[in-house]
């Protein structure tokens, strides 16, 4: 059986990292005043747009992502210009550089010696940490699926290594106690869905839709995500595809389900639909207290409403898909532990 993890920025957070938009916000904000400084007539029509607002409110990459292609269609001058959308596309990917820069900067922080994930509790326990409503859900699953290990997959939407690093020196079989037979998980080397800070580091809109339609087919192919996943010429959109469609269980950890990963969002939800694969989506909320049910089950549906909406299905297979859906809230997966 197939279990993907698709993991996001939630978890270099809890693994220590400063990778919230904010902080690249602050930090890039002063370099960009500092090499304006230093440049005669330089200027990035982005960071003048992004940093213009000094209240600025993105709380997650998505909103930075989608108000990247926004800025394409509420400024005249950018669509009605050929030198000014060429402007654009060169001053996209010195953000992407400068993004790059600052992820390595923060990847470098040193692990410290005997650290290692603990994927034996976080698979192990995957059943106990859902609901107790959907915990049949998984029964059913190993059941389905009775003679055969179960390859775990971990989908990263991350650039940063510390993910790989940490995956190296850490366990990767051991049995499946959610199984009544001695069969095993084995767990695959992390996928950059994405790409790395020194291999394809795709910053972009999910589809054509959210950027203006005055930009030509090549310069679509740097700011749409799978344009520029396909023109990188190493299968890295077939590869992600080949994953969620032949998932069995889709866990999302540490993702703000953002409009522009609609076209992931929108892969699991046809693959949720077409084989009744459960979606376990771990929402984070900051001192949870879960002692207000009315609380808890706004959460419940607000999580399963983004994802919904953002997954593009049509209204008549809505139901369907929410049936698959389980919201798994303020719990931690892949915890650190001494080896």
């Amino acid at each position: 059986m197939n279990i993907t993890y698709i993991v996001g920025n939630g978890l270099d957070l809890q693994y220590g990292l400063k990778t919230k938009y904010k902080d690249f916000y602050e930090f890039q904000n002063k370099a960009y005043i500092s090499r304006k400084e230093n440049e005669e007539k330089y200027s990035n029509l982005i960071y003048e747009s992004l940093f213009s607002d000094k209240e600025n409110n993105y709380e997650n990459w998505s909103d930075f992502e989608y108000s990247i292609g926004q800025l394409t269609k509420d400024h005249d001058f950018i669509s009605s210009n050929i030198e000014m959308k060429e402007k654009f596309i060169d001053d996209f990917s010195e953000v992407v550089d400068d993004l790059r820069e600052y992820l390595r900067l923060q990847q470098e922080q040193n692990l410290e010696e005997g650290i290692v994930i603990d994927f034996e509790s976080t698979l192990n326990d995957l059943k106990n940490s859902l609901p107790v409503l959907n915990q049949f859900t998984i029964d059913k699953k190993f059941k389905e699926n009775l003679y055969q290990h179960d390859i775990v997959n971990i989908l990263t939407l991350n650039y940063t290594n510390v993910l790989d690093r940490l995956y190296d020196r850490s366990g990767k079989s051991f049995v499946n106690k959610l199984r009544t037979n001695d069969y095993n998980f084995h767990i695959k080397s992390p996928i950059h869905a994405h790409g790395t800070v020194d291999i394809c580091t795709v910053l972009g809109v999910s589809d054509e839709t959210q950027i203006s339609n005055s930009f030509e087919e090549e310069q679509k192919e740097s700011l749409v995500k799978n344009l520029v996943l396909k023109n990188y010429r190493e299968n890295m959109d077939v590869k992600n595809s080949d994953i969620i469609k032949n998932s069995d269980i889709i866990i999302l950890y540490g993702v703000s389900l953002g409009e522009t990963d609609k076209y992931i969002w929108s892969q699991i939800a046809e693959r949720s639909i077409s084989s009744s694969v459960p979606v376990i989506i771990y929402h984070y909320v900051p001192n949870f207290d879960p002692g207000n049910p009315t609380r808890v089950k706004r959460l419940y549906r607000n999580v399963e409403d983004k994802f919904i909406q953002n997954s593009g299905i049509d209204l008549e297979l809505e139901k369907k898909l929410r049936d698959n859906l389980i919201v798994v809230i303020g719990k931690t997966i892949f915890n650190l532990m001494e080896r």
